[in-house]
């Protein structure tokens, strides 16, 4: 899955210096999305993204502290979740209702349109062409694992990262399409700038939990020594 994402995130930077040649000699093509921005000429891209470089610093400390204060009881991730304001919904057969909208379990952003009235109409008992942002599981055990890959996503949705919005996420959805060098270049500029930031999202998430379960295994190793009386050093 994570290579499969850096060969799609590849794929559309490709797509992107394609597109750059195209563009009028001196032209400049902008794009913003608040927290990073990227201008376009003839001859090169460059990008100035340090506010979501120091967003990802705070991100990446302040995750790691939670998760691993909640390493053996991932349900107070969801608390955490839950007292931040955001929705959490378990319920019997949520992959299944989620499925319908092409989407998986655990944090989901807000959605509009036919989507949002079938997900308020199932899991809220309301008419509504809008949903907020919210987890929805199934009614079983957390895997910390999974429950810290999710958290990851929602605690870069609550710091604003790119990457988020309505439009990128239906897009992410789709991502395995993109791997097509012919669907990459459909995207416009802002699109494929967008879309590479929710890969980086995903792939932050990803990372995060192959370097906490990197760090919960060594650690359990040097237990296992310590019980054995064997020299603790790893």
């Amino acid at each position: 899955m994570r290579k499969l994402l850096r060969l799609i995130l590849n794929q559309i930077l490709s797509a992107q210096e394609k597109a750059a040649p195209k563009l009028p000699d001196k032209n400049l093509y902008s794009y913003s999305n608040g927290s990073s921005s990227a201008h376009i000429t003839s001859f090169a891209t460059l990008s100035f993204d340090s506010k979501t470089k120091e967003k990802m610093q705070k991100l990446k400390c302040a995750v790691k502290k939670i998760v691993k204060k909640n390493i053996k009881t991932p349900e107070k991730l969801l608390e955490y979740v839950e007292k931040s304001g955001t929705k959490v919904i378990k319920i019997p057969y949520a992959d299944k209702i989620l499925s319908y909208v092409k989407e998986e379990e655990g944090f989901i952003t807000p959605k509009s349109g036919l989507e949002a009235f079938y997900l308020n109409l199932v899991l809220n008992k309301r008419i509504s062409f809008k949903t907020p942002e919210m987890f929805v599981l199934r009614d079983l055990p957390l895997n910390i694992y999974v429950m810290s890959h999710q958290f990851h996503k929602w605690y870069s949705y609550k710091m604003k990262l790119p990457g988020y919005d309505e439009a990128t996420q239906e897009n992410f959805k789709r991502v395995f399409e993109f791997a097509n060098a012919h669907k990459a270049q459909e995207l416009s500029y802002g699109e494929i700038m967008s879309l590479k930031e929710a890969i980086r999202r995903d792939l932050d998430a990803i990372d995060f939990v192959l370097e906490l379960s990197k760090e919960q295994e060594g650690s359990a190793k040097t237990l296992e020594k310590i019980k054995k009386g064997e020299s603790a050093t790893v």
